[in-house]
């Protein structure tokens, strides 16, 4: 089943349960509010009967005269309802069925201390006894002060009203009625159907309504997945420039941008990859054109087989061979089996070894090293190896694009925020414009009026920087030097020796 069928059949039956409930509970409600309207009404409509048995009690000092007088309780009875809608002459009568059974209340009653029980379990009907009490729709009874049948019917499988009667604001007895418990016949009774109608019309519409509305509002939740599921299948199918365009404040919202920028990721990538392999493929074919040309040249006669023409073959070969160790090195560490032997390591002592190993190379091409502000020590926990080829590379690449007369200028500071060493390398040489600076540490970028094949670089050098200055939890990024040129800035972690 699909998830906007779900989604309204959910909605359809939680309405339906709430509607059904609500109508039992308000069809509950109407039919015992009526009843009881209905008994109240009855009490009321008793009030002058309990005013006669008050005057009976007066004439008599006592209920002597209409004890155990069946007969006589109920014509006081039916006269004091003769007007009203309680009379058995009534053709509106509202009145219940038969309630519970109609016991023996004659000379036979059972017995205890003088006062009758209250009967359970006689059968139904009118009593078998000429004196016992007449059959009532409603049970009516006349109780002493202490609720002592005097006379009508009493039983204890009924639920009565009590009306006080009063003599001189002085409890003489109590009026029973019995409760009813449903209605079956009168206009109450008619009401009470006629508003169940109202109500099951109500719940019918209630029900429509809320199809009508589950109907569109399943349709807005499902529409951010519909299209997530469309974009999603054409991802599979490597179509990376996959957008949605969806206005809303929800998760559904924070879905959308995630998959956006999972897409827009992937598309870099693939761009990436696309612009990798025409570098690489561009990369290896030119030495092996140069190669290939000069072979070609010598074998047939165009150029002499000298010591020079070797000389440059070999420069192709060794200039092709750095591509292939470059190359090398990034694919381990993009595979993670690039390991690092780490061990505690003076910067400053590494670094004027460097400077030292360099100086030939340094002194050939008319370029001064200049160390500014060095700390005595300068300890991080590092792969020596690494890091020498980390300079080796930042040096040369340097050298590349310097002039005679150039300066290289080596800062290190400690950040005493971070406790971290700032080590930044600055030459006046040619400088990259500041739109470049980002890309410098990506694979094969060249400067297009600076760096160049006439260098001799791969353009991998700086992202060998980046992959090993990263093995080492640090930080690398260039920046413009105030010299003129061009500024690599790396951090390093401050770390502290087990012997400090």
């Amino acid at each position: 089943m699909r998830i906007q069928n779900k989604l309204i059949t959910i909605f359809f039956l939680t309405s339906v349960v709430l509607v059904v409930t609500q109508v039992l509970v308000m069809q509950w409600s109407i039919g015992k509010g009526m009843i009881d309207y209905v008994n109240e009404r009855e009490l009321k409509a008793l009030s002058g009967v309990a005013s006669s048995l008050a005057e009976l009690y007066q004439k008599e000092g006592s209920w002597q005269n209409i004890s155990k007088n069946h007969r006589g309780f109920k014509k006081i009875i039916d006269r004091g309802l003769v007007d009203s809608e309680f009379s058995p002459a009534q053709g509106n009568r509202p009145p219940s069925r038969p309630r519970g059974p109609r016991p023996d209340m004659g000379q036979n009653q059972p017995q205890s201390n003088g006062h009758p029980i209250r009967e359970q379990g006689l059968p139904n009907g009118p009593p078998h006894s000429r004196g016992g009490p007449p059959a009532f729709e409603v049970s009516y009874a006349l109780l002493d002060v202490d609720k002592t049948l005097i006379a009508g019917l009493y039983s204890a499988d009924l639920s009565f009203s009590y009306i006080d009667i009063l003599d001189e604001k002085q409890i003489i007895g109590f009026l029973a009625v019995s409760k009813r418990d449903q209605l079956t016949a009168g206009y109450e009774l008619n009401f009470v159907k006629e508003q169940q109608r109202y109500i099951l019309l109500i719940a019918l519409g209630l029900v429509l309504v809320a199809m009508l509305i589950a109907m569109p509002l399943a349709a807005h939740f499902v529409k951010p997945i519909k299209l997530l599921t469309a974009a999603m299948s054409k991802l599979t199918f490597g179509d990376y420039q996959q957008r949605i365009d969806l206005k809303r404040k929800d998760e559904f919202a924070q879905l959308t941008r995630d998959f956006n920028e999972l897409a827009a990721t992937l598309e870099q990538n693939e761009q990436a990859r696309k612009r990798w392999l025409a570098d690489i493929s561009h990369e290896l074919r030119t030495p092996v054109a140069i190669l290939k040309g000069e072979m070609e040249a010598m074998l047939d006669g165009v150029r002499p087989l000298t010591l020079e023409r070797i000389q440059s073959l070999s420069e192709e070969i060794a200039q092709l061979e750095q591509l292939l160790d470059d190359l090398h090195e990034l694919t381990r560490n993009d595979l993670g089996t690039m390991h690092y032997r780490k061990d505690y390591v003076d910067l400053i002592t590494l670094l004027s070894e460097e400077a030292e190993h360099y100086h030939t190379l340094l002194l050939e091409n008319g370029i001064e090293v200049k160390f500014v502000a060095l700390p005595d020590k300068a300890i991080v926990f590092a792969d020596i190896k690494r890091l020498r080829q980390l300079l080796g590379n930042i040096i040369t690449n340097g050298i590349k694009y310097a002039s005679e007369g150039d300066t290289l200028k080596i800062t290190v500071e400690l950040s005493q925020d971070t406790k971290e060493f700032h080590l930044r390398i600055e030459d006046n040489g040619l400088g990259v414009e500041k739109d470049d600076l980002p890309h410098l540490f990506e694979y094969l970028f060249r400067v297009e009026d600076s760096r160049n094949r006439d260098t001799g670089g791969s353009g991998l050098g700086l992202s060998i920087c980046k992959k090993i200055i990263e093995g080492h939890h640090g930080q690398i990024s260039a920046f413009a030097s105030d010299l003129g040129g061009l500024g690599i800035l790396i951090i390093l972690p401050k770390e502290y020796p087990l012997d400090d």
